[in-house]
């Protein structure tokens, strides 16, 4: 009698428990995320690369172009949801340095640029710049239809000699929506 009275109870129970409709047209907002780390580009600038064998000024500017083969994907380029740039610079020069990072499409236009300053040394000792770039919204369009990275340089030139290096350092972190 007692196991009677305990079914009839737990049916009861389930019959008047609380339930909710399920909307299985949620998993259409679903979305899912990835973020992958990668290395941009890395180099090193010397005063060679400024000045002759007698110490004379030949260029205040360097350009260094890098192809993105990955930015060519069409799966990337239309799950891209934002990017986060890491640039380091260690400059031991008593001048300053402009880089200018141009995002630039196969016909040399530029879609999307970053401009840092990399402060100059008193002391001979590496001054270091970092920089933290998150690019969202119409910057990612423009990115991705870039697929080349130019990094311009230009030091600011003084009256001291130029002597010294920069160390230039970039990453990604990029997210997809899956």
């Amino acid at each position: 009698m007692k196991i009677e009275k305990l079914l009839f109870f737990l049916l009861v129970l389930l019959a008047t428990g609380c339930t909710e409709e399920i909307d299985f047209n949620q998993v259409e907002e679903v979305s899912l995320t990835t973020t992958q780390d990668i290395d941009l580009v890395h180099f090193l600038l010397t005063q060679e690369n400024f000045v002759d064998d007698g110490g004379q000024t030949q260029q205040n500017g360097l350009v260094e172009a890098v192809k993105l083969d990955f930015l060519d994907d069409p799966f990337f380029q239309n799950r891209l949801v934002r990017i986060v740039f890491d640039f380091r610079m260690a400059n031991t020069f008593s001048q300053s340095l402009t880089a200018v990072i141009k995002f630039n499409d196969e016909d040399g236009v530029t879609r999307e640029s970053i401009t840092l300053e990399a402060a100059g040394s008193t002391n001979g000792e590496a001054v270091v710049s970092e920089y933290k770039v998150v690019k969202e919204g119409t910057a990612i369009s423009n990115i991705t239809t870039a697929d080349t990275v130019l990094v311009e340089y230009y030091i600011n030139t003084n009256s001291a000699p130029i002597v010294g290096s920069l160390k230039f350092e970039s990453k990604a972190a990029y997210t997809v929506e899956l």
